[in-house]
């Protein structure tokens, strides 16, 4: 409500309070509201490189890194994560068999370590691994590409504003996480950094941007440096693997005693529990009782069964202790499935159990559409690599182009390593059918497992070819009608 005061010279508004008097809401946005039932909304829109400052940013990366190697969970979700996102087969597709047999053949020259790897360590497809793991990470990864056609990889903290020994004619306030940028936010170099004796970050060279691929995950427009996607997760991960922790200590602590005596009293005032009357499970613990006529009964069970002859009124029990409850189990799923979500996989990928066909079905479609946003990414760093280095074979002279070809009428393709059927019987009639009604073609549902249907049907053709040379009767399987058959939902 809006009252005039003054004659109308001011404005002021006047809150309605209602019949609990509290004022009543006037509209607009509740998550702007302060209510006093919740942590208070956040006021800050700053650029993400300014709200992840760089002591935050190495506290992150240590983070993720400690959860990873030492929870198995996290160790999991991470691997299961690149299983399915950085797995890649290369395959020409110039469309001239004899250019693109060759240019296979120098890919596959180049992917071993001492070909590809300035460490000589990794091989190409490793490497790949690698890349998406640090960006998984820690957030980002930086790859740079030497003039000998090898590469080098940086991980994302040496890439920082160092304390001191940057050159002359540049200031810290010129870089941003490491980074140089102009007007624009493009990168224009890069600076890597290492530890002194004494801990201190010191600059050690600078990287021009146009030689090297950034390789991050990025949400905001404005973002330089990249933030992995465990950060949501982290504490969840942490949390979780304290709390098994907790769990398996007080389990362990219930076993220490296994039976407990309890005796009658003269005056029978009620039952009681004495702590000389208190069997440790494994016999120990005996030694530190007090030598008393009330301990009768002493038991070792580690020598095997044993008969118990106890005296009247008096009664021996099993002290039991239902650690972990199925309360704290169910919790624990709930935030094992909310860690998972982290990296968008589903919980029937950790609890094979959780659901049926249809059930597991749905969350592979489901987590295939956020694995292919992310391989879109790794093509890119990969194509990327490969063009560079087509270029210098080109310059070698170790790749010829046929007469009057372009480097850029040249084409490849990073083929995903497809996943095998979940029921194969089902989904291979599914297939057959889309393809019969014209809703997919061969190429596209090979392609989803990995293969390619060029290079399935060469290989069928010289096998055929093969067996007619050999005068052999042709496979069963060339006769075979695979039959459609409807699959009940």
């Amino acid at each position: 409500m809006i009252a005039r005061a003054n004659g109308g010279a001011k404005r002021r508004r006047v809150a309605v309070l209602g019949p609990d008097g509290r004022p009543i809401r006037e509209f607009g946005y509740d998550a702007t509201v302060d209510k006093d039932r919740r942590q208070p909304p956040s006021r800050d829109t700053k650029d993400e490189d300014l709200i992840l400052k760089p002591a935050a940013r190495k506290k992150l990366i240590a983070q993720s890194r400690d959860i990873q190697r030492n929870f198995s969970i996290a160790g999991w979700m991470i691997r299961k994560h690149l299983d399915y996102v950085s797995s890649f087969n290369f395959q020409a597709r110039s469309g001239v068999a004899d250019l693109d047999r060759t240019l296979e053949e120098l890919m596959v020259w180049w992917s071993r370590p001492v070909n590809c790897d300035v460490a000589e360590r990794h091989t190409l497809q490793r490497m790949t691994r690698l890349w998406e793991e640090r960006r998984t990470v820690d957030g980002d990864v930086f790859v740079l590409k030497l003039k000998d056609g090898r590469l080098q990889s940086i991980e994302g903290d040496k890439i920082r504003t160092p304390d001191h020994g940057l050159p002359e004619n540049m200031k810290k306030s010129d870089l941003k996480h490491g980074v140089q940028t102009d007007k624009a936010g493009r990168a224009r170099a890069y600076a890597v950094c290492k530890r002194d004796k004494v801990g201190k970050i010191t600059f050690d060279r600078l990287l021009r941007a146009r030689f090297v691929c950034h390789h991050g995950f990025f949400d905001r427009f404005d973002q330089v440096r990249g933030i992995s996607p465990l950060a949501p997760a982290i504490n969840t991960l942490r949390d979780t693997y304290e709390a098994f922790d907790y769990a398996l200590a007080k389990a362990k602590v219930s076993q220490l005693f296994a039976l407990a005596f309890y005796r009658q009293e003269a005056d029978n005032t009620g039952e009681i529990l004495t702590r000389e009357t208190i069997a440790a499970a494994d016999g120990s613990g005996d030694e530190d009782l007090e030598d008393t006529d009330q301990q009768r009964y002493k038991v070792d069970f580690g020598r095997g069964p044993i008969k118990l002859e106890l005296e009247q009124n008096d009664r021996a029990e099993f002290l039991e202790a239902k650690s972990p409850s199925t309360e704290f189990q169910v919790f624990t799923s709930t935030m094992i499935g909310a860690a998972l979500k982290g990296l968008d996989i589903p919980y029937s990928f950790y609890d094979e159990s959780f659901t049926n066909y249809s059930g597991s079905r749905q969350a592979m479609l489901q987590y295939e559409q956020s694995a292919e946003v992310k391989r879109g990414d790794v093509r890119m760093l990969l194509n990327n690599v490969t063009a560079w280095r087509i270029r210098l074979w080109i310059e070698e002279g170790a790749l010829v182009l046929p007469a009057g070809m372009r480097i850029s009428q040249l084409a490849w393709e990073w083929v995903a390593r497809g996943i095998p059927w979940i029921d194969p019987l089902k989904e291979v009639n599914a297939d057959i059918a889309a393809i019969g009604k014209g809703l997919a073609s061969t190429v596209e549902v090979v392609k989803r497992r990995g293969r390619d249907a060029y290079e399935i049907a060469d290989e069928e053709a010289a096998y055929r070819a093969y067996r007619e040379q050999k005068k052999l009767p042709m496979d069963d399987s060339q006769g075979v009608n695979v039959q459609i058959v409807e699959v009940n939902k």
